[in-house]
Parts: C-alpha cells; structure tokens; sequence
C-alpha cells in the first residue's frame, strides 16, 4: 500500500486530514423525519451512494494555516538590465513591490497582504509565506513537508465545490520535487484570488491526491458508434 508522510515544520503549521463521510448522522435525521413527521423525508442519502462517498473521502484536505484577507493580483513580468534600478523599473510598471523569481522580476502593484504574513525560518531568516507566481496567482507555502515514495506524484486539486472568491489550479508533482520541499516553507500550493475574500485558519482551501503513474501513462481506446 502507498503511503504519504505529512510533517509540520513550524508550530503555525497545520496537517491535511482525511475527509469523513458521517453516514451515521446522516442516517439518524433521514430516520427521524420518518418517524416524526407526516410528510418530509429523505428518499436517498448521499452518503450511502458509494461513488459519491468515495468522491467526498479522496485525498487530504488542505487548511489555511493563517487567517487573511486576500485580494486579486495585478501584476506585471519584466526584466531589470544590468546597471538599471529596480525600484525605477518598477515605477515603470506601474509601481509596487518587486519580486524576483528567476532572472526576471514581477511587479505587483496591489498585493500588500503578500507580506504580512512572512515567518521565521529555521536558521532565524524571515521567509515570505506568499510569493507572487504571475498571471494573478500566489505561491502559498504552507510549512508542511511531504514525502511520499517514488515514482507517485501529487495531484493538488481545488475544493468541491470551490472555495468562492480562490482559485486554486490543479497542478501534479512528482515524487522527487515534492520530497525536496522541506526546505524552504515545505509544499506549496497556486492560489488566485478572484475577489477579496476572509480566509481563516484552519478553513479547507484545497486537496491533496496520490496518484500511481500509470493514471498519467493510461490511454483511451475510442469506438465510434457504427452508421446505421
């Protein structure tokens, strides 16, 4: 059996947990309007469709280890030549902060919430929690290490239903990159806010998923429907 190793890194840190599907409560309150009531009733429950219930179960569910206020991004990719100022280029781009990812930078001109929330490291180094990722989206590092066993990989998926107002895109890491994130924050996940929106901690923002490889090697094998 695969199994996957969640370790906090920091005492902010909070662990992904499995979901529960609590089929005893929901049994309880179909049974009681049944004995109870002349006319309500639940004809089918959910919980006892196993599709479903497997559905809701899969993975591990992510929780904000802060609580926050976000809001969108507006950002802008650039360089910064050799001999030039990066304050000056971001005045350019419409000023604000300037983040360098790479050999490029990215201006955002509206993401203070980005640095509210940077933490201490484990050598006493302030490290930011939120890194701007572009396109409108944030690098969230949530203090978590994960290991898992090659050659798997993590699937990040965004909640269902979504959490309204962040998006979060699906993204799939391999085994390998996601056991060399301990250092540094540990695991991230993309997010990007569509509005502002109150986050708070402990609230479920994504979900985890192990996936074997050959659920990204499989192929299809098409048949049409014959002419009549």
């Amino acid at each position: 059996m695969a199994e996957i190793e969640f370790t906090a890194l920091y005492p902010w840190s909070l662990l992904p947990d499995k979901p529960r599907v609590d089929r005893a409560a929901a049994r309880a309150e179909r049974d009681l309007y049944t004995a109870e009531f002349r006319h309500v009733r639940i004809t089918r429950l959910p919980e006892d469709c196993p599709p479903w219930a497997l559905g809701r179960t899969l993975g591990w569910t992510v929780r904000s280890p802060v609580s926050c206020t976000m809001t969108p991004l507006t950002d802008t990719d650039v360089g910064v030549p050799d001999g030039e100022d990066a304050r000056a280029v971001s005045l350019r781009a419409g000023g604000g902060q300037m983040w360098r990812r790479g050999t490029d930078w990215i201006s955002v001109a509206d993401g203070h919430w980005l640095r509210l929330y940077d933490f201490r490291n484990a050598d006493g180094t302030w490290e930011a929690m939120f890194l701007p990722n572009g396109q409108g989206s944030a690098e969230w590092r949530l203090g978590i290490a994960v290991t898992c066993a090659e050659p798997y990989f993590l699937m990040v998926l965004p909640l269902d239903p979504p959490l309204e107002g962040l998006d979060v895109p699906v993204g799939i890491l391999g085994a390998k990159t996601v056991n060399a994130m301990t250092a540094g924050g540990g695991i991230s996940i993309a997010v990007r806010p569509t509005r502002p929106l109150e986050v708070r901690r402990g609230q479920p923002v994504a979900r985890l998923v192990l996936l074997h490889p050959d659920t990204l090697r499989a192929n299809a094998a098409t048949t049409p429907c014959p002419a009549s």
